[in-house]
């Protein structure tokens, strides 16, 4: 595919030369539903390894997912049902009882410190710092350096998801499910079949980046990360494939 032309003719200026090697690519397809522990290969097109990680997927973070999802589902009926027979109050002590038992079931998810590395060596860490009220992941270079933070509200856990993407504390863009409604569908029904699941799109400085694919396409291809521009260091942009496939129920 060749690269989309800026006005007046002019082609965008040609990937960073931090993005070579493995993040020279543009479409990674992502080996889902490994148990902890073991090795996950990241590959491209063509089939070749690019990266490998040790899959940190834990039972207690999906089922911590699954019945967040279902208080969820039952506080917001309760409040909606409290609402209609006009009881404000009730609705309001609904609606807090269900936003402290989903805050205290997300604690309960082991924090995520993972390491991508390329041929043996390296190539990037994602560290969780926080939990509450947003749970904070750092990804850094191999020396330390600082990338990109991401990160995602508690308030996630009632919907949609959303990813916001940071760099030294500035707001850089976002990463979004296709819908409220389609979230919650995926929540409760997802991993029973795919058809449910929805895609992630990645937005920076008001340009559609490209998108985490969980549902089938035509093709039936899924569980990949495919990145329309350069606009988001790719790196960062492989860090949050990797938390929403590898971890993200």
């Amino acid at each position: 595919m060749s690269p989309p032309k800026e006005a007046g003719g002019m082609k965008p200026a040609a990937p960073p030369a931090t993005a070579l090697g493995p993040f020279a690519k543009t479409r990674y397809r992502f080996t889902t539903g490994v148990r902890a522990g073991e090795i996950v290969h990241v590959r491209g097109d063509n089939d070749e390894v690019l990266l490998t990680y040790r899959s940190f997927a834990s039972i207690v973070g999906i089922v911590a997912a699954l019945v967040s999802a279902i208080v969820a589902a039952a506080g917001i009926a309760a409040v909606v049902v409290l609402v209609v027979d006009k009881e404000p109050v009730r609705a309001a002590a609904a609606l807090v009882l269900t936003i402290v038992f989903i805050i205290f079931i997300s604690l309960l998810a082991p924090r995520t410190n993972v390491t991508l590395y390329d041929n043996g060596h390296p190539a990037l860490t994602i560290s969780q710092r926080g939990a509450f009220p947003s749970a904070t992941y750092i990804v850094a270079a191999p020396n330390g350096a600082h990338l990109g933070e991401l990160r995602r509200s508690f308030l996630a856990r009632l919907g949609r998801n959303r990813w916001t993407i940071l760099l030294d504390g500035r707001y850089l863009g976002e990463a979004m499910e296709d819908s409220w409604s389609g979230a919650l569908l995926r929540k409760l029904a997802g991993k029973f079949s795919r058809r449910f699941q929805t895609d992630v799109h990645i937005h920076v400085g008001g340009l559609d980046v490209g998108r985490i694919v969980r549902r089938p396409d035509a093709q039936g291809r899924t569980d990949a990360l495919e990145l329309t521009n350069d606009a988001l260091d790719r790196r960062v942009a492989v860090a949050l494939a990797t938390l929403v496939l590898g971890r993200e129920p």
